[in-house]
This record gives C-alpha cells, structure tokens and sequence, in this order.
C-alpha cells in the first residue's frame, strides 16, 4: 500500500489500484493562531529563522501550502517591504485567510504547479509541507523554476526517519503511522534524504538548523498516540487553543506557551545537533 496526495487530499492506493481517501485537506485547519518570533508562540522559532533568511531579501516572496495563512501574515507585518503572495491547496484554509488577508495576496494553487513564471520570484520558503506530497521533487523542481537564479529558499521539514530521533527509534510511518492517520505524513525524511533531494532539485542546502530536540519529539508522539484512541481533530493544537473559550481555552493557551518556551530554549541550547526537524537555507544554483 503506498500513499499520495490528489486534489488536496492524501490517498491510499490498495493493490487493486482503487483509491480510499483516508486524509482530507478541507476539513482541516492550519495556520489560523497569529504568530510572532518570540519564544511562547509555538511557531515562534520557525518564523525567526525565516526572517533571518529574509533579512537582505527584496522583492515578491511566496508562502508555499499557506494553511489559513498565519506565516504569510507575519511576515508581512515583520517586513512590510516585501511583496508578500502565499498559496494553497485548500479553499477552505485560504477562505479563512483572505477573510484578514493582512496585505497578502492569497491564491488557490497546488505545490506542483505554481501559478508563477519562470524565476518570477526573489524568495520561496515552505512550512510543514514537502511530507504531505506524493512527489516531493516535483514540488522542489517547482520552487527552483520560479525562482530567480540566486534566489533563497527556506524550508521546514519534520525529519521522521533522522538517526538518534525518538521517530526513527518507534518507526514512525512504519511500524507507527499515527502521524500519517492524522497528520497526511506520507514522505519521511531525514536531513541527508532532503539534502540530496535539493541539490538535484537546483536548490543546494547551505544552512541547517535544528529543532524539536526531545520535548517536543516526546509530545509530537503522545499526542498523535491519542489521536489513534480519540479520532481525528480539526485543526493544530495552537489553533484549537486560540479558538476555546472559557477555563479550558485558557488552561490550553498556558500550557502552550509553557511547551513552546521550552522547546524554544532547548532548541537553542542544543541547535548544533541534530533534532527531529530541519530548518533549512537554500540558494537557486545560477547555472
């Protein structure tokens, strides 16, 4: 049985050939909670090494796989210099975007075929992304067309199958696929996969940084482990717990900044070594 993504939703192909839908991207919700590089926002670490990537970038920058657009935003309210565009998959995501669209320009596209010209565009970055995608090169192929030659591109990459990960040692999305029941995790990387992967792609790797050290990993799996007893929810944590209202949405909003302040210093401690997610800086290869 292997998994892909079509139309927005991931699939799985039985051996008949016959696909069973099992992943779908309107009923979830991402990227909706604001988000600032300061240390309580659970994204807050994510959004800080981008915009150091973007420090001496000027012109049009897209957001690829967009969610309900809390990064696109930041970045505009961070630099509102740039010409800030973000796409996605999903129309009820981008619905939920361009309800506030902050200055960004928000449109329906697919990973795999940007509605962008060839190197249109000064900077890329993709967030939690390349996982969910049947054929990740493509997407990657894709970015370094659009890209200007030289061009940077920064991407997030939860590292699954990286050695001496806690995901490595249970077997996450083998012998564990609670991510992929819940999460849409169909690709797992490990930093020598995707850095072979971007330099074939044109996109050399020429910064990494870590996180998700141990605290985090530790959550990542209890939390998809309950899912399995639960079911399946709507949206991310940090969403769900902007949304509540009450003693409850209050004690969840607590305990996440608690989490991401945690993860943020251990992060930071501990940023030589290899974590269970890459932040990687990339360059558009000029030949």
């Amino acid at each position: 049985m292997r998994a892909g993504v079509a139309g927005g939703r991931t699939v799985n192909v039985q051996p008949s050939g016959q696909p069973q839908p099992s992943f779908d991207y309107e009923a979830k919700r991402w990227g909706a909670a604001p988000l600032r590089p300061k240390p309580w926002y659970m994204n807050g670490l994510k959004l800080r090494y981008l915009l150091e990537d973007l420090a001496r970038v000027q012109g049009r920058v897209l957001d690829v796989g967009c969610g309900a657009g809390s990064v696109a935003k930041a970045v505009k309210r961070e630099r509102p210099d740039l010409d800030v565009l973000a796409c996605d998959v999903s129309r009820s995501a981008l619905d939920a975007a361009s309800a506030s669209a902050g200055g960004v320009d928000f449109r329906l596209a697919t990973a795999e075929r940007l509605p962008f010209g060839d190197g249109e565009l000064d900077f890329v970055w993709i967030f939690d992304v390349l996982e969910h995608v049947e054929d990740p090169e493509l997407v990657l192929s894709e970015v370094a067309r659009v890209l200007k030659p030289g061009g940077g591109f920064h991407i997030v990459l939860p590292l699954e199958g990286q050695p001496r990960t806690l995901y490595r040692l249970v077997g996450c999305g083998t012998r564990w696929k609670a991510k992929v029941r819940h999460g849409g995790h169909i690709q797992i990387f490990s930093a020598g996969r995707f850095r072979a992967m971007a330099a074939a792609c044109h996109l050399p790797v020429s910064r990494t940084r870590w996180s998700y050290h141990l605290t985090l990993q530790v959550l990542d799996l209890l939390y998809f482990s309950w899912l399995d007893l639960r079911g399946p929810v709507s949206g991310s944590v940090e969403d769900m717990s902007v949304a509540r209202r009450g003693v409850a949405g209050g004690v969840m909003r607590g305990v996440s900044r608690v989490v991401a302040t945690t993860a943020w210093g251990e992060a930071r401690l501990l940023g030589g070594l290899p974590g269970g997610c890459g932040h990687f800086t990339c360059r558009r290869a000029v030949s």
